[in-house]
């Protein structure tokens, strides 16, 4: 990609969740480009406080086509794109414009975010993209040749793919499943969006994909390489088998970039869990409430169905990415938990539970769903957000879902 825009017009379309609109910005001026902002919503709507011509509509705004270049929010799907548009990159092609030291990349359906911050951990490297800082952001703090862990979501892949495609010099793959059938048109698209990333790094390392293999397992309560124990579980602070599968992905992309095994332990006891990950928020009498609003996948929530003992209710349901829910009804009978369950896809996990056989709650919002969970665990337990859905029906985002959980966990009598 030709990064020389002085003078160019560039039109960011998105100002994004994340920040990523308003880097976009910052390093599209700081290479001399005429900057210019176009988003559904107005600037004061977005709390965006910043001196540039601001624009609210679509890809039919005037702004749009006399554009010379469009940097889009990986948000935006393809679908919205007119047949005839401007050039297009997005904020992480400008990153990889200019990045000189080494990428570890890491991307799947789940477990992403964890593996980086695993990852990150036992490297010393800063860590950003999708739901971390963006990467344009890491790099004016670090500079172009710092080594960085990225975390590449399908809807980034697809872009680069258009143009800017990075060359890490190692990258995994956490888990290949269904998800964001609301933003690639099919499967195929969303899988074939992660797939390319390994066809341009150095090396990869992961499950789920011929040709990829993981050198560290994970064997009770160990991880394993070459047969030699590394770390302990017990050197790990986070729950559930799948946080241990994730890290010993991480333990072997770390030990591929040169880390010594013999720091591997130590380094992993350092890792601190991700908000909204089976995070523990509240306790109230005999009930904990764990928040785990980041499953947005029916395969994420049945790793936390997993990691959780002892009675348990579990709250389900929110906006649809088109997820068969038949695997995680199956899984709710199997771990005798109690479903309650909100928002728009409620229906569609009610048939999926009447198949199985389970009883199911349902709620209008979370204050009625954990009291409803709450009913149902009179000997004490564990009330899970774990929806399972998107979020976006009845909040922001996963975040905001998360944090109006605990709110309303720690206001439950």
């Amino acid at each position: 990609m030709n990064t020389k825009l002085a003078g160019a017009r560039v039109l960011v379309w998105g100002w994004g969740r994340h920040g990523g609109g308003a880097a976009a910005v910052r390093r599209c001026q700081a290479l001399g480009a005429q900057v210019e902002i176009l988003d559904r919503q107005s600037a004061p709507e977005l709390g965006a406080e910043i001196a540039v011509p601001w624009h609210v509509g679509d890809a039919s705004h005037p702004a749009f086509a006399r554009a010379d270049l469009i940097v889009a929010s990986p948000a935006i799907p393809p679908r919205a794109w007119p047949a005839v548009h401007p050039p297009r990159i997005c904020p992480e092609a400008l990153f990889f414009a200019a990045h000189r030291g080494r990428i570890a990349a890491v991307t799947g359906t789940k477990g992403k975010s964890t593996t980086v911050r695993i990852l990150a951990t036992l490297l010393g490297w800063p860590a950003g993209g999708n739901s971390y800082e963006p990467l344009l952001d890491v790099q004016d703090a670090h500079g172009v040749q710092a080594d960085v862990v990225a975390e590449l979501s399908s809807f980034q892949l697809w872009y680069l793919a258009q143009g800017q495609v990075p060359q890490p010099e190692l990258a995994v793959l956490t888990s290949l499943a269904v998800d964001h059938l609301d933003w690639h048109p099919d499967v195929g698209h969303y899988h074939a969006a992660k797939v390319a990333l390994f066809s341009w790094a150095k090396q990869g390392i992961g499950r789920d994909l011929p040709g990829l293999t993981c050198s560290v397992s994970y064997r009770e309560g160990r991880f394993l390489y070459a047969g030699e124990p590394v770390a302990e579980r017990a050197d790990l602070p986070l729950p559930g088998d799948h946080n241990a599968n994730n890290a010993a992905l991480a333990i072997a992309a770390a030990l591929a970039l040169g880390l010594n095994p013999a720091v591997i332990g130590e380094r992993l006891r350092a890792v601190v869990g991700l908000p909204h990950r089976l995070a523990h928020v509240h306790a109230h009498g005999r009930i904990d409430f764990v928040d785990d609003s980041i499953a947005t996948t029916p395969e994420a929530a049945m790793c936390a169905l997993a990691a959780i003992h002892g009675p348990l209710a579990v709250i389900l349901g929110g906006s649809d990415k088109g997820a068969d829910f038949a695997s995680l009804a199956k899984a709710v009978a199997i771990r005798g938990a109690i479903p309650v369950l909100i928002g728009a896809t409620a229906p569609r996990l009610a048939a999926a539970m009447a198949v199985h056989g389970v009883s199911w709650r349902s709620a209008t919002d979370l204050k009625t769903a954990i009291h409803e969970a709450c009913a149902h665990l009179p000997d004490g337990g564990t009330v899970l957000l774990s929806p399972a859905c998107a979020s976006f029906d009845m909040f922001q985002g996963f975040e905001d879902r998360g944090h109006k959980f605990a709110a309303a966990a720690r206001a439950a009598r």
